[in-house]
């Protein structure tokens, strides 16, 4: 499959992509992507510990986990593994969780999203490697439903091409992007620009 987003891609609302365990079609989907230097690993490490949230997502500050994963030692991928022995603080497969979304950035309200880890896996695209991780909205229920998968891929020289997109689906769907849109788009460059920063401070740190 190829990447899902072009290089460099700010983010924005395109055609529905098929997400990849709630089932295909959709409403619409939020893209993004851009490089980072920084191995993939260091890259997703950085989005699965929730710990770290408040140093780098201005967006959501907080993602308290309700539910560990029950099989972190076994559903989490090798380059990956080190992080199974913590599995109160990363968000591993089958983490249930809640983010804490601060619509605007600046306020110190926030809105709920009861959430769970929906994959957690390693593949091949075009013979180079990458790490893949989704999250669902937690009931499935029938008027919305919402998934994200963000991709990690090696991009020969050290770094990662990331790609992230979420895929609405439900009638009440539409109602999202027309009442919060054009914040969800600017929590995607928050979120994007401050995981850049944070896995690329990381991986200089550890000498990549």
């Amino acid at each position: 499959m190829a990447s899902i987003a072009p290089p460099n891609q700010e983010p924005k609302w395109a055609a529905a992509i098929s997400p990849p365990t709630i089932g295909p079609g959709g409403t619409a989907s939020l893209i993004c992507s851009t490089a980072i230097a920084a191995p993939p690993s260091t890259c997703a490490e950085v989005v699965l510990d929730t710990t770290a949230y408040s140093a780098w997502n201005r967006w959501i500050p907080e993602a308290p986990i309700q539910t560990p994963s029950k099989a972190a030692a076994t559903l989490t991928p090798a380059s990956l593994r080190h992080l199974a022995a913590k599995p109160e603080q990363m968000l591993l497969a089958g983490t249930e969780f809640t983010f804490q979304v601060h619509m605007d950035p600046d306020a110190a309200s926030y809105d709920n999203t009861e959430l769970v880890v929906s994959l957690l896996e390693e593949f091949e695209r075009d013979g180079r490697r990458g790490l893949r991780v989704a999250w669902k909205t937690r009931g499935d229920p029938w008027y919305l439903r919402a998934e994200r998968t963000q991709e990690f891929v090696e991009n020969g020289e050290g770094g990662t091409d990331y790609t992230c997109f979420e895929t609405f689906q439900g009638p009440a769907a539409w109602l999202v992007k027309l009442a919060v849109g054009a914040k969800l788009v600017q929590g995607f460059g928050l979120w994007m620009t401050g995981l850049k920063k944070a896995a690329e401070e990381k991986a200089q740190h550890a000498g990549h």
